[in-house]
């Protein structure tokens, strides 16, 4: 922290220096957390410790949703394929090669002989086949099923107009997996290293637990709920790496409060989420700002609106919601002054990207930010409608979206009543649906004041628990929802394929032919130009008529212990734990 910051107590008029109102704040809540553990005895203390959020809902690779439950799955599992902690280049994992026909429809996989599940059990191409069929099998209501409908009749088996035989996954022998899409699709290597794709034992019938074997690097050998989960070394490993820590535990530790503050009092390695208030202090104080990694996240946060409930059918009113909005003071205000604005739904557009470059410089940070998407320039909603991202400045971009003159004279033309103008019909109150937890709230409030300052708008907010929040969504039980979307691969069509009419992730109800038309030819144009001008036009439809308010492009929010060695940034967040080491103290 810098050296003459002096935070005063509130009503007290005692002086405190940053660091030591952090450290007095971590024997608080470390002391809480401790207070909280059931009465076990505690183990020692693992080689790698993560304060990694809330407790999962599953350890389950086809009914986890969330990322706290993605880190541990990727070190109990390992798929056909790993991704490489810096680069994110497709490596061999189970598979040892791999091919695509010239098409680009025919995947077949060669997998390494004499592969074996944690109980020694043997492991080959049957059991992937098994487990990406039951992922796909519409009786079973996995979260993700979705993501192999590119596979030649699994659309129509989970649209009841097929079987499961009739879908293309099949083996040659124990150890070649040969896969045919309907489209070519140069993600798919990188969807065979996530965690929905990973091979289940067939004993597991939807649960996770000790008992039941995995195949990755480390087996569960505890999980206690409130506490921890405890990883150690799987001896039938037959991988391509051993890795370099033996024992791992994940921190059940909710609060980025807590997470800090274990973090500070050298409990754990590495917190996954902080505190926004505390952001600022770890970007700047020399102490702190080698540990912080708030990288550029292949990640948007926004709302999704129910175009059915009024007033939200009107098209100047979602129009107007989004004027009314000054992400940049929000980014810095709320959360903390990493994330950039987002003034469309594919995140991290050129002109956000430059602007975090120059925040990494004027830092003296030297690493090199290259564009995680550098063939799709992206579309940009601003004041005065949308242009291509690529058009627009550095300079320009804090501001491009945000006009609340404007949001007002559209709101009074469409018939409503606004601050400042005589006459029209008052907006009826608006809930905002939103998980408990994290800044979720603050957010709320902040654009609860900023739409009945602008827009005489009145909202109200109900918070729930993850479960409960993610079925209000699914059943579009909302008026306006908080969400996130973290791509499952590094490609536009992670995020466009999301508000096609029949995609299961839609959440919204909204439907648009001509946006599914776009969606549509852009995954089956081979030449890279056509593709991108494709994605380009449905985005263009999603920002103007679709049922989104986007918010900002995410950064990651890592802060890592200097003794933990092989942590590179990476845009989808990713990161192997095999390749994680602790260095000197």
């Amino acid at each position: 922290m810098p050296r003459g910051r002096i935070i005063r107590g509130a009503g007290s008029g005692e002086k405190m220096s940053v660091r030591g109102l952090l450290l007095l704040l971590s024997m608080a809540f470390v002391a809480i957390w401790l207070g909280s553990l059931i009465p076990d005895a505690l183990p020692g203390r693992a080689d790698l410790v993560i304060g990694n959020g809330t407790d999962p809902g599953s350890l389950h690779p086809h009914r986890a949703t969330g990322i706290a439950e993605g880190r541990v799955i990727l070190a109990l599992h390992e798929g056909l394929l790993l991704l490489d902690p810096a680069t994110l280049e497709p490596l061999p994992g189970c598979a040892v090669s791999w091919t695509v026909s010239a098409d680009g429809t025919l995947w077949r996989f060669q997998l390494q002989p004499q592969l074996a599940w944690s109980d020694g059990s043997p492991l080959d191409a049957s059991d992937f086949r098994r487990s990406w069929l039951d992922l796909l099998d519409p009786t079973q209501g996995a979260p993700y099923g979705d993501l192999l409908e590119i596979v030649v009749g699994a659309r129509q088996w989970r649209r009841g107009q097929g079987s499961r035989q009739q879908v293309q996954i099949r083996t040659e022998g124990s150890n070649t997996l040969v896969v045919e899409l309907i489209h070519p699709a140069p993600w798919f290597p990188y969807l065979c290293a996530q965690t929905p794709l990973q091979p289940v034992h067939i004993s597991s019938r939807g649960t996770a637990g000790v008992d039941v074997p995995t195949n990755g690097p480390w087996k569960l050998q505890q999980w206690r709920l409130r506490d921890r989960i405890r990883l150690v070394p799987n001896s039938n490993y037959r991988g391509p790496a051993r890795p370099a820590l033996e024992i791992i535990d994940f921190l059940a530790a909710e609060s980025g409060n807590t997470m800090l503050n274990l973090f500070v009092a050298g409990m754990s390695d590495w917190a996954v989420r902080v505190p926004a208030a505390a952001i600022p202090v770890l970007r700047s104080d020399p102490d702190w700002s080698s540990k912080w990694r708030a990288d550029p996240y292949l990640a948007i946060s926004f709302y999704r609106l129910n175009l059915e409930r009024p007033p939200l059918d009107d098209v100047a009113v979602r129009r107007a919601l989004s004027l009314s909005i000054d992400r940049m003071q929000l980014c810095q205000d709320v959360l903390g002054g990493d994330p950039e604005p987002a003034h469309g739904f594919v995140p991290w557009a050129p002109a956000a990207m430059e602007r975090q470059r120059r925040k990494l410089q004027k830092r003296g940070v030297s690493t090199v930010l290259d564009d995680p998407l550098p063939d799709y320039q992206g579309a940009t909603l601003t004041a005065q409608g949308v242009i291509p991202s690529i058009e627009v400045s550095a300079e320009q971009w804090p501001k491009i979206g945000y006009d609340p003159q404007l949001a007002r004279e559209l709101l009074a033309k469409s018939g409503w009543k606004v601050p400042g103008m005589a006459g029209g019909r008052s907006l009826p109150a608006i809930e905002i649906l939103l998980p408990s937890g994290g800044t979720n709230t603050l957010v709320a409030e902040w654009l609860q004041l900023c739409w009945k300052r602008e827009l005489g708008l009145d909202t109200r907010i109900r918070a729930m628990e993850w479960r409960s929040f993610l079925d209000a969504q699914r059943s579009v039980d909302y008026d306006i929802s908080r969400s996130n979307w973290i791509a499952d691969f590094p490609d536009v069509a992670t995020f466009l394929t999301l508000f096609t009419s029949d995609a299961p992730n839609n959440r919204t109800g909204w439907s648009d032919a001509e946006y599914d038309r776009h969606v549509a030819e852009a995954l089956h144009h081979t030449d890279v130009k056509q593709r991108q001008r494709s994605w380009y036009l449905a985005e263009k439809i999603l920002l103007e008529r679709g049922p989104i308010l986007p918010l900002w492009s995410m950064t990651s929010g890592n802060l890592i212990s200097q003794q933990i060695t092989g942590f590179h940034a990476n845009p989808l967040d990713q990161h192997d734990l095999r390749g994680l080491d602790r260095g000197a103290p």
